[in-house]
């Protein structure tokens, strides 16, 4: 009669302990089969990938993994968006509280077209808040996010959020 297996009573810690060296192991063997793709392709399997193979159209994005994108994206914003502001800011740190929204609509519009975008930091550099309000209108908002009610309204109150008092933009 042959015996049963032995079984090894894991603890949850032990068990940890295992996953946690076999997790970067794990990644390098993902890593060797699906090199870095910045941007999503599509694979000979018909799956959209992205990254080190991760198929994106297969499993939902975690709110945690979602943050890390915007985190990141928002950095890059700041990045590109780095002389004009610091110009802004030298002349006028009471601009400051509108950094956020301006960061925000960057990373919106696009950080390279805000940059480049001098009519709007001239307005900027004057701290004509209407005007800088009316020159952000002018962008094609509709083509961008404001395809529904509810995303215009947020996008125009994202708009008007900047040229209000410093003390009602905060």
């Amino acid at each position: 009669m042959m015996g049963l297996p032995v079984v090894t009573d894991l603890d949850d810690q032990a068990l940890q302990d295992v996953e946690s060296r076999a997790h970067p192991l794990a990644m390098d063997l993902i890593r060797g089969l699906f090199p870095m793709q910045p941007y999503p392709k599509t694979d000979a399997q018909g799956v959209l990938r992205h990254g080190f193979g991760r198929p994106i159209e297969k499993r939902a994005m975690s709110d945690a993994t979602a943050s890390f994108a915007l985190a990141d994206d928002l950095r890059a914003t700041q990045a590109i968006l780095r002389g004009r502001v610091f110009e802004l800011i030298a002349v006028h740190p009471e601009a400051e509280p509108r950094l956020p929204y301006l960061y925000a609509i960057g990373d919106l519009l696009g950080a390279e077209k805000l940059r480049d975008w001098s009519a709007l930091w001239e307005q900027l550099r004057r701290e004509d808040w209407q005007a800088v309000a009316v020159e952000l209108m002018t962008a094609k908002w509709d083509a961008y996010y404001a395809s529904s009610l509810d995303k215009r309204r947020a996008v125009m109150g994202l708009v008007l959020a900047i040229s209000s008092p410093v003390g009602v933009a905060a």
